[in-house]
């Protein structure tokens, strides 16, 4: 870490890290505004059981994101770059779509005393029930899985638990109503888009395909 706030680079370092922190601000400020016009349930939704203790992932997510950012910031900072270029070009077209084309979901009525249950309904009370399409929470887990795939000489035990991880928190965003099926969606193709776009052009270097990085005998 001293190394790196001796870096002649830091400042880069520093602008991303403020970008982003200003993108969540962003979200929080326009989550506010509440604007519910466009309702994206579909049929599918409906079968869709509310599980309460999948609020467990949905929360970790948060450690997920940032600390992915902080391992690239110390240990492999064109990656760190190459991913924060593509978080902020997703959020930033997220942001925009919340605003052009405003959705929000309907959530259940929750009735359990469990722990799980009151920390969605801590979620709910501070969280309005809008900014829906596409699915932050499910973009972001796709772009720090693909970072996590495309990190040098990393186990193959790594990379299988975060795909593990990031399948159970895009599996929470529709079990804990947060989202619906197609926000799932949405969020899953702009993160792919992204991905593509950025790492091709600044990394050099992209994997996506879990199955084949996992099961590659290379690195």
């Amino acid at each position: 870490m001293i190394n790196f706030l001796k870096n002649k680079d830091r400042y880069k370092y520093v602008l991303l890290i403020i970008v982003l922190i200003m993108l969540k601000v962003s979200y929080l400020l326009i989550n506010t505004l509440d604007m519910r016009k466009h309702h994206l349930m579909s049929h599918l939704d409906n079968y869709i059981p509310f599980i309460s203790w999948m609020v467990i992932p949905y929360v970790l997510w948060y450690l997920y994101i940032w600390g992915i950012l902080l391992y690239l910031l110390i240990k492999d900072k064109k990656l760190f770059i190459t991913h924060s270029l593509a978080v902020i070009l997703g959020q930033t077209i997220c942001l925009i779509i919340f605003l052009l084309y405003p959705t929000y979901v309907i959530r259940p009525e929750v009735v359990g005393s469990d722990i799980f249950s009151k920390l969605v309904l801590l979620i709910y009370s501070n969280d309005n029930p809008v900014n829906a399409f596409p699915s932050v929470h499910v973009l972001q887990s796709v772009l720090t899985h693909i970072a996590i795939l495309n990190i040098k000489n990393i186990k193959k035990s790594v990379k299988i638990s975060s795909y593990v991880f990031s399948t159970m928190v895009i599996l929470s965003t529709i079990t804990i109503k947060q989202h619906y099926v197609i926000d799932v969606a949405g969020g899953y193709l702009l993160a792919a888009i992204c991905a593509k776009f950025v790492y091709e052009t600044f990394y050099q270097r992209y994997k996506a395909n879990t199955l084949d990085v996992i099961f590659s005998t290379n690195k």
